[in-house]
């Protein structure tokens, strides 16, 4: 504020002397205005910078003092950045889900560790496929030894892969499975025996999980409480006639059905491509008749059925199943009774 005092002084000052020529005086201040406007800023200037070297006010930070000013270093840590240490924790996990994904499969793949077991029974060798539970799932045909048996477990696995199963529904509503080969002109295998036929398709998934195992324990015998299986001692029996052989055709199939003189169906064969094959099959299953090769067997429904084997211990037929022992051993002996001088009749 002094100095535009003072400057205002030096004005008044000016303009006194040239009072005497109003006009010169006039053209003279706006001659100052105009052209001495620049000096006087300038003079401005250097009295306030005179103002300040006498002052004893701390001095202020200008523009190139910052530019100079010396910058905080950054604060260093010995730690590593997040982002790493995520990325590597997201490489663990996945690293944990494929491991646990193989010990899923390792465990899926040592959850179906059954065995096949191979003992005597019935005069003959029989072999059967456990699963891991101990549950029964096939039992075989007869075989006259021990190596034969072993060999028709063999016989089995490539007909899992290769052959038909097809599910048999008796007239007392049981049903089982039948595992054919390839070409349905042979009975692999029998399954159980159960009460509804979504059972027996559990049976056969069951059969198509452990039937590859490759362990195998041969047996000395059977624990009396597990044998299922003997052969039939007949009591001398009158042949008769009245019965009858029926050839009929189902689901494009020929199959033999013989039936007593009461019209009651002892045994349903296995089908037949054509009806020439269905004859034939009826002269095998004549002649396995007259060898008398009849076994009885009882299933996990504690029902009974009985079975004709050819003279090599194959599988001919299977009649119906029944719930009591003497009833099934019953109907095997009417088998011998009507079935070698029953006529045939063609349907």
């Amino acid at each position: 504020m002094c100095f535009f005092k003072k400057w205002r002084q030096k004005r008044k000052a000016k303009k006194m002397q040239d009072q005497s020529v109003h006009k010169e005086t006039e053209s003279k201040e706006d001659k100052y205005t105009a052209e001495d406007e620049r000096i006087d800023l300038k003079e401005k200037i250097d009295d306030i910078k005179k103002e300040d070297d006498n002052t004893d006010a701390p001095e202020e930070e200008t523009v190139e003092k910052l530019k100079i000013r010396p910058f905080s270093k950054p604060k260093v840590s010995n730690q590593e950045p997040e982002w790493p240490k995520k990325e590597e924790k997201k490489e663990e996990v996945n690293e944990s889900k494929t491991h646990h994904k193989k010990v899923s499969e390792d465990s899926g793949s040592r959850k179906y560790t059954g065995k096949y077991e191979v003992y005597p029974e019935a005069n003959a060798y029989k072999f059967r496929l456990k699963a891991s539970n101990g549950e029964v799932l096939a039992a075989s045909f007869r075989y006259s030894t021990e190596k034969g048996a072993q060999s028709g477990i063999a016989t089995f696995k490539k007909n899992v892969e290769e052959g038909q199963f097809t599910i048999v529904t008796d007239k007392n509503g049981y049903s089982q499975f039948r595992l054919f080969n390839a070409s349905g002109a042979r009975v692999i295998i029998s399954g159980e025996v159960y009460q509804t036929v979504q059972k027996v398709e559990s049976a056969i998934e069951s059969v198509k999980n452990f039937y590859h195992t490759d362990k195998i324990e041969v047996l000395e015998e059977l624990p009396k409480s597990e044998v299922r299986e003997e052969a039939i001692v007949f009591e001398p029996v009158d042949e008769i006639g009245n019965g009858k052989y029926e050839i009929f055709n189902e689901e494009d199939a020929y199959f033999v059905r013989l039936k007593a003189s009461n019209a009651q169906v002892l045994f349903v064969s296995q089908g037949y491509a054509s009806k020439a094959s269905a004859k034939n099959g009826l002269k095998t299953i004549k002649k396995a008749i007259e060898d008398k090769n009849f076994t009885v067997e009882k299933d996990k429904q504690d029902r009974f059925q009985f079975h004709l084997h050819s003279s090599n211990g194959q599988l001919i037929l299977t009649g119906e199943s029944y719930p009591v022992k003497n009833n099934c051993i019953s109907a095997a002996h009417s088998v011998l009774k009507f079935g070698l001088k029953a006529p045939v009749v063609e349907l």
